[in-house]
């Protein structure tokens, strides 16, 4: 081979090494980008799922906290009902993100230290005491009350925030610091592959794989802690935070007005509490994990991007969208109630469940807040009126909430001025016209709505544990007034279940007795037998002591109930009240005038006396007188009236018995229903 020969072949040789060298650089190059790319990428996953992490979550909390106390002060500064809403908005962002601590990492960081548990533990009781506090705005007390608390789950939140975010920083600089030295390592072995070429290849391709591995379990990571932070940790449905997002994002959408208006259902069980009393909590739990995916099989039936979500407790609601109006959005909640009624395999055995549910319509111009709002009183409506049924929201019902929230902030005031008066209904004996007794109850004439009935006023002052401080109050009332007539009449007062829940009840109603000198045999105490059926055995072990005292005790609303035989055999009572529903039906149902006459004869045996109530009519008089009974009270001789009436009230009785008249004029009954 030719010297030239031999150039031309070292040329073409040299430039094939040039061209690979370059090759094998230009690989080197962008296989260190694409390093270099993954591990930012992977960094930068880390960094996402560190917003989801303890420290996250623990600034989150301080946010949440320091915000509730914000729209809280500026609702006690303006007082506006916006500014109120945004503060019970805030106030359920808060109790739920406290939720979320109790489970995921930030749950197992507060479990490591004894201390923590406590402060957490103190933290949640605190939250969810100032509840209440809560739907008792504007009381000054309350929002003190609710300031006071936010301030100290402030101070544990920065604690609790801070002792996390120290343990993130340690963890983080471990992370980073692993990186930092794959980075440093990865130098390395790029200046010393530039030099061997395919070997820094191989070592390039297999550390982009880990790498790429590492970005996908950080990634993953991230997505669990979002996920976690949205859901609720029983069920994994959506949280309340994830469906007012979602029910905002749909109002605002114009594909979604597009499609029908929207339906917020929200989904209350009747019962559950007793499945947790009877079955154990285990099983409750058991049981709205099925309800949640009973309710995500119906759901996903109506719509793709319709969406379930729980609340807390046994409150679930459901987002849809309907272009049926009302009556299709009645059709779907329906359809829940009968879906969630088929029988729930638990391991305490087969469970049946009832639901209730309140159903509310996007309106124009109507935020996420306010709808859900709406849905929750059509809820409370139906609760009210009858579990297991759907009630759509009207307006009418904002009303009510209105004139609730009236009375049952208005019941303070109305016991310092004395607006909770006490009156009087006669009890007479039908032969002869003359008055026999009496029963207090309870009247209220409210500054502003007028005169509010007792069926209105009694059941929220129940609701709101004031009934016991009313009932005391028209005791004693009932014990000086009677005292003050010239006739030894006997008085009746009412007894709630609240009152006789408490075991010092007995030893309240003889120091009335004894503050008033009031004799113990002129005071006869009234229990329906709804009251009774709340707990039997504690029922009649309280009312053994009462009748010790020597009152009379009188079972009201007799025949009413489920079980009312029993309570005979169970207890010796000295009066029976059949319920006005027997004696207005009296003229026009045989049935009813047998009932009557069995009670009687029943109470003849028995040597219990008998009164009934709501004779409205002389042809009612003239039936119960041809049944044996005597006593009765009603419209017909008289509607409740306050003390100041009751001495020509008794004038005219002494009247009437004298001249064996007892029938009462036409005029003097509609008076008497005016007064009712």
């Amino acid at each position: 081979m030719s010297p030239s020969q031999l150039l031309k072949r070292a040329t073409a040789i040299g430039e094939r090494f040039r061209h690979l060298a370059i090759t094998v650089l230009v690989v080197l190059v962008v296989a260190v980008l694409l390093h270099a790319e993954a591990v930012l990428t992977t960094g930068g996953a880390v960094d996402r799922s560190m917003r989801y992490d303890i420290a996250m979550s623990g600034m989150n909390g301080r946010v949440d906290a320091i915000t509730a106390r914000q729209r809280l002060s500026r609702y006690a500064a303006t007082g506006d009902l916006a500014d109120a809403e945004e503060a019970w908005l805030f106030y359920n962002i808060l109790a739920s993100r406290i939720e979320t601590w109790s489970s995921g990492s930030f749950g197992a960081f507060v479990s490591r230290s004894p201390q923590r548990r406590e402060m957490m533990e103190d933290l949640r009781r605190d939250v969810a005491a100032i509840e209440s506090d809560y739907l008792a705005l504007p009381d000054q007390a309350a929002l003190r009350r609710i300031d006071q608390v936010l301030e100290k789950v402030v101070g544990i939140v920065d604690r609790i925030g801070g002792e996390a975010l120290t343990e993130n920083l340690v963890e983080a600089a471990e992370i980073r610091g692993t990186l930092v030295e794959r980075q440093r390592l990865q130098n390395i072995l790029v200046e010393v592959l530039v030099g061997i070429g395919a070997l820094l290849l191989l070592f390039m391709s297999l550390q982009a794989r880990s790498l790429r591995r590492a970005r996908a379990v950080a990634e993953e990571a991230a997505r669990e802690f979002e996920f976690a932070a949205r859901h609720d940790p029983l069920t994994g449905l959506p949280n309340r935070i994830a469906f007012h997002d979602a029910l905002e994002q749909a109002l605002s959408s114009a594909e979604g007005r597009g499609e029908g208006r929207l339906a917020v259902l929200a989904l209350d069980l009747d019962g559950f509490k007793a499945v947790n009393d009877i079955l154990g909590h285990a099983s409750g739990d058991d049981l709205l994990r099925s309800v949640a995916d009973r309710l995500r099989r119906i759901v996903a039936d109506w719509h793709p991007r319709d969406v379930v979500s729980r609340l807390g407790g046994d409150e679930f609601t459901v987002l849809t969208r309907v272009s049926g109006g009302e009556q299709e959005a009645a059709i779907r909640a329906k359809q829940l109630i009968d879906g969630l009624h088929e029988a729930h395999a638990l391991g305490g055995g087969n469970v049946v469940v009832n639901a209730t549910i309140g159903v509310a319509l996007s309106q124009d111009g109507e935020g996420g807040a306010a709808m859900l709002q709406n849905a929750d009183l059509a809820l409370s409506h139906a609760k009210a009126t009858g579990k297991g049924r759907v009630q759509l929201y009207d307006v009418s019902m904002r009303a009510d909430a209105t004139r609730h929230r009236q009375i049952e902030e208005g019941i303070t005031q109305a016991l310092e001025d004395g607006d909770i008066a006490t009156h009087y209904q006669p009890q007479v004996d039908m032969l002869t016209g003359r008055i026999v007794g009496l029963e207090a109850l309870a009247r209220w004439r409210h500054p502003v709505l007028g005169w509010i009935p007792p069926s209105e006023f009694i059941p929220i002052a129940e609701a709101s544990g004031r009934i016991v401080e009313i009932g005391e109050r028209i005791l004693e009332q009932a014990c000086r007034d009677t005292l003050s007539l010239s006739d030894d009449l006997p008085v009746a007062v009412n007894l709630s279940v609240a009152q006789l829940a408490r075991e010092d009840l007995a030893e309240t109603v003889a120091d009335v007795l004894l503050r008033f000198g009031m004799p113990a045999s002129r005071l006869k105490l009234e229990v329906t037998e709804s009251v009774v059926m709340k707990d039997t055995r504690r029922a009649i072990s309280t009312l053994k002591k009462l009748k010790a005292l020597g009152v009379s005790i009188s079972l009201d609303d007799f025949g009413t109930g489920y079980s009312a035989l029993s309570y005979l055999r169970s207890f010796q009572w000295d009066e029976l009240k059949i319920d006005r529903s027997f004696v207005r039906s009296l003229e026009s149902d045989r049935h009813s005038l047998s009932i009557v006459t069995s009670i009687l004869e029943l109470a003849a045996r028995l040597d219990i006396g008998v009164t009934v109530e709501g004779v409205e009519t002389q042809q009612q008089v003239a039936l119960l007188t041809g049944a044996g009974c005597r006593v009765a009270q009603g419209f017909l001789f008289g509607a409740p009236v306050p003390v100041s009436d009751l001495p020509a009230l008794l004038a005219r009785s002494a009247v009437r018995s004298g001249a064996a008249d007892p029938t009462v004029s036409s005029d003097a009954l509609a008076a008497a229903r005016g007064l009712a």
